[in-house]
């Protein structure tokens, strides 16, 4: 959008907060002091990592007309202070008040537009984007925000855009911008990923949010979470969105009871299930899958649910698929998008890039590119890719650095009870050493001796091709649609989805 589009005084604004302030002009918020310029307002707050109020005197020394800081003193709150040129704003629990902030500079962007928001530990991106295809072929103009970025859903087409320090949901501040822009160009839907850690730090809390749904709960964050108890609990933090009308429970997943009983007065619970195994289906509507029947090109299954039965098809790889292909169309049915017209344009669906992306090979085995770096996702994404394929299984995999030491050993469990061969490289080892990461990986396997460690990834891959047989499966597991590893805390160029591609017209000689 362009840099005034929404231009306006601090003093309308702020009175909306109780708070007397000078009439200057603004064309925006940042929370980065590095952007500020002299009509774009710099928001000092205390971060995970950071504190902004460190970088005042960098914002002012930019040329900072106005800074809004936050202040630990509750009666301190409204004050203004003149430091030259610069006007600074006190606001107490200002962390707290910036969505609200964001969203009235914005003029409540959310408001304007039908809102899917989609958390869990697994499927959040795969979601977003099945969502976000399917109203596009049902002629609507819709748009994600994500892992992958933000944009107008336009096909192979789309430009995605990294957020802000690429989290997977957006800051307070940003999030209302990319709505403003939306609505700026009359998209009708946003699905957007909603991570623990923005549900608990408040970046959602004044984002109308029609609807909401949860996929999973298994391991994953609890260097931040410590507990998985308080994980979950920030998962559930979902509900309390303004304006939730309904939420889709994945009925396969235990903690889909708990979602149940936290659920709001007067907001709908739809169920999804693959079979019939949750008591809670007759107490709700649902969305299930039933006879499921695996094939190369994809997957076919009874469609039972609440508004209609039928046999659909879709060339999607694995159960977790199917799965998010029902948190999909229990979002679409719930909207009022009719039935037949839903289940015409599910076998037009795509799948995402990097989950479950499969690269053919002639004439050796092909491999699939997937983001799974948890053992719950590794554990669907190679039982998926099991009753896909004839042959055997090889598994390429390795885990972050710096990040939850406690699931290595698990993955690597994982990965030698359901993949035949086990190959540990880097995944962003960050500040530790490749090779003491795979022996924390490696305490998880009942023969250590028998996996594979080679640090490098395309040398990871190239190993596999190697030694695989041509109808066995190479499944590539961490990276994903990412196109970067960070190691040595240096952020470097890679692509696993090219480097396969390359290695497509290599082998192909």
């Amino acid at each position: 959008m362009a840099a005034n589009t929404f231009t306006q005084s601090i003093r309308p604004l702020l009175a909306k907060f109780g708070i007397e302030a000078p009439d200057i002009r603004i064309n925006g918020l940042t929370l980065d002091s590095r952007q500020v310029s002299r009509d774009l307002a710099f928001v000092a707050v205390q971060g995970h990592n950071l504190d902004g109020r460190d970088f005042i005197p960098q914002a002012i020394s930019l040329g900072a007309r106005v800074i809004m800081t936050q202040t630990d003193d509750s009666e301190a709150h409204g004050a203004l202070e003149m430091r030259g040129g610069t006007v600074i704003v006190h606001l107490y629990d200002l962390p707290v008040m910036l969505s609200s902030l964001a969203a009235a500079f914005f003029d409540y962007p959310a408001t304007k537009l039908e809102t899917v928001a989609v958390t869990g530990t697994n499927g959040k991106t795969s979601v977003v984007q099945l969502l976000s295809q399917l109203k596009s072929l049902l002629d609507s103009r819709s748009a994600a925000i994500g892992t992958l970025g933000s944009g107008v859903y336009e096909g192979t087409t789309t430009r995605w855009i990294p957020s802000p320090a690429d989290n997977t949901t957006p800051d307070a501040i940003y999030m209302q911008h990319i709505l403003a822009d939306f609505v700026l160009q009359k998209v009708r839907q946003v699905a957007f990923e909603a991570s623990s850690h923005a549900i608990v730090q408040g970046r959602l809390s004044q984002v109308k949010t029609d609807f909401a749904v949860f996929t999973n709960l298994s391991r994953d964050h609890l260097d931040y979470h410590q507990t998985m108890e308080n994980y979950a609990a920030a998962k559930r933090g979902l509900l309390r969105q303004p304006g939730l009308r309904a939420v889709v429970l994945n009925a396969d997943d235990r903690e889909h009871k708990n979602w149940c009983d936290a659920a709001q007065p007067g907001t709908e619970v739809v169920l999804t299930a693959v079979g019939h195994n949750s008591p809670l289906l007759s107490e709700h509507r649902h969305c299930l899958a039933t006879n499921v029947q695996y094939h190369q090109s994809g997957v076919q299954f009874r469609l039972e649910s609440s508004w209609g039965t039928t046999v659909v098809h879709a060339p999607l790889l694995g159960e977790f698929n199917v799965r998010n292909l029902l948190s999909a169309m229990a979002i679409l049915f719930v909207q009022g998008e009719r039935f037949d017209d839903v289940v015409r344009v599910l076998p037009m669906a795509t799948p995402v890039s990097g989950r479950m992306e499969v690269f053919s090979f002639p004439r050796h085995a092909n491999i699939v590119v997937d983001y799974a770096h948890t053992p719950d996702a590794l554990d669907q994404v190679l039982s998926s890719a099991r009753a896909h394929t004839d042959g055997e299984l090889w598994c390429i995999f390795g885990c972050g650095g710096d990040r939850d030491k406690g699931k290595r050993p698990l993955m690597g469990e994982v990965a030698e009870h359901k993949a035949d061969y086990v190959v540990i490289t880097t995944d962003n080892s960050r500040s530790e050493n490749p090779a003491n990461i795979a022996d924390d990986i490696k305490a998880g396997l009942t023969q250590p001796a028998s996996a594979v460690f080679e640090p490098d990834r395309e040398a990871a891959i190239r190993y596999c091709l190697a030694h695989a047989k041509p109808d066995d499966l190479i499944i590539v597991a961490g990276k994903g649609h990412e196109n970067y590893q960070i190691i040595d805390q240096k952020k470097i160029d890679y692509n696993e989805r090219a480097v396969i591609a390359r290695l497509q017209e290599e082998y192909s000689k």
